[in-house]
């Protein structure tokens, strides 16, 4: 076997492991949004300038619909983001990147499109944030996207027994 063929095969073999970044240059970028931010959009007759989880490349092919990526100005702490879909056939999905990490181990969700799409990040960090709302090509539309501050693990755990201390009594 030829030894440059070899050499070439194994460095095509490392690139497909490497983790693909986003790059989000030359796109329109909306936003930014802040700490309670809710906004209605629509993929439909956007240009198609990501794929999922590596933003502004066509690897997979699989989010070959329009998108909008809007910059989160996050100041820190836990964060949740929510994205839900418009009825009848629209399934978009939710892709977020952290500063500093622009790659395709980002937070994500493509859950079935009559369930909100939902991202936990708990102790964000500050620092601007990209949120890519992604679809497939016959299934864009409207959706509506909010950011809201994570409740904390002891809010939860206070729900919780409030509500179990509620049922005890009756």
């Amino acid at each position: 076997m030829n030894r440059r063929f070899v050499m070439a095969s194994v460095s095509l073999g490392l690139a497909a492991v490497s983790t693909a970044s986003a790059d989000f240059t030359g796109q329109p970028l909306l936003g930014p949004l802040t700490n309670g931010s809710v906004v209605d959009g629509t993929t439909a007759g956007k240009s198609d300038d990501n794929d999922g989880f590596d933003s502004g490349t066509h690897i997979f092919f699989i989010w070959d619909g329009g998108d909008d990526v809007y910059t989160l100005d996050w100041l820190g702490g836990d964060m949740t983001v929510t994205l839900t879909n418009s009825p009848g056939g629209v399934d978009n999905d939710l892709f977020i990147y952290r500063p500093g990490s622009l790659d395709s181990t980002g937070d994500y969700s493509i859950r079935d499109p009559s369930v909100p799409d939902v991202v936990t990040i708990l102790n964000a960090g500050p620092g601007t944030y990209y949120i890519n709302v992604d679809t497939t090509f016959f299934t864009e539309g409207g959706y509506q996207l909010s950011v809201t501050p994570a409740p904390s693990s002891g809010l939860v755990l206070a729900a919780g027994l409030v509500f179990g201390a509620r049922r005890r009594r009756r």
